[in-house]
């Protein structure tokens, strides 16, 4: 004889979700992540959801919080970054001992990368009056991607980067697993 179970499941015409203060696998806080969407599916046990239509995300990372990403990782040795998003850029001002300590300055631009990572690009590196837009390519390098969507717990695919006041705003679309 066959066992029927019955899958206790709710349907929600609408839903909004915020949440703050979330720490990256490697290590950049997002300020907050916004997620709307319509028309989902719960199922209670074994847990899934399912949407008819991706749902849409909005993931703000405020510009200090990408200054002690940095200070922490201290990409080519830098310290005391501080960085200030405005004019479409990221600028990003560091010290640098060597030998004595050289201020740097930096004006990084972002990109998304196969709809799932963020990367950020140089577009011009000022030490001491003198470009090394190369040597510090490298070292951007080793903390690219900044955000890879792939880390999240749902699918996610980034459409579009902006540099706003006061941090960054990547928008994108969520599909939750089935």
């Amino acid at each position: 004889m066959l066992r029927v179970t019955h899958k206790r499941s709710v349907d929600i015409s609408r839903f909004e979700a915020n949440l703050f203060g979330i720490i990256l696998p490697m290590g950049l806080r997002v300020e907050r992540v916004h997620i709307t969407g319509a028309d989902a599916t719960v199922i209670h046990e074994p847990f899934s959801a399912t949407l008819e239509d991706p749902g849409r995300l909005e993931v703000f990372v405020k510009q200090e919080d990408i200054a002690g990403f940095l200070n922490q990782t201290a990409p080519a040795g830098l310290k005391n970054v501080t960085v200030e998003a405005m004019a479409g850029f990221l600028h990003v001002r560091a010290t640098k001992t060597v030998i004595i300590d050289v201020k740097a300055y930096v004006v990084c631009s972002l990109r998304i990368v196969g709809e799932s990572k963020l990367f950020v690009d140089l577009e011009s590196v000022d030490v001491m009056g003198v470009g090394t837009k190369q040597l510090m390519q490298s070292q951007i390098d080793k903390i690219n991607p900044i955000i890879d969507t792939t880390d999240f717990p749902v699918s996610s695919k980034l459409e579009t980067v902006e540099v706003v006041e006061g941090g960054i705003l990547l928008r994108g679309r969520i599909s939750p697993p089935a």
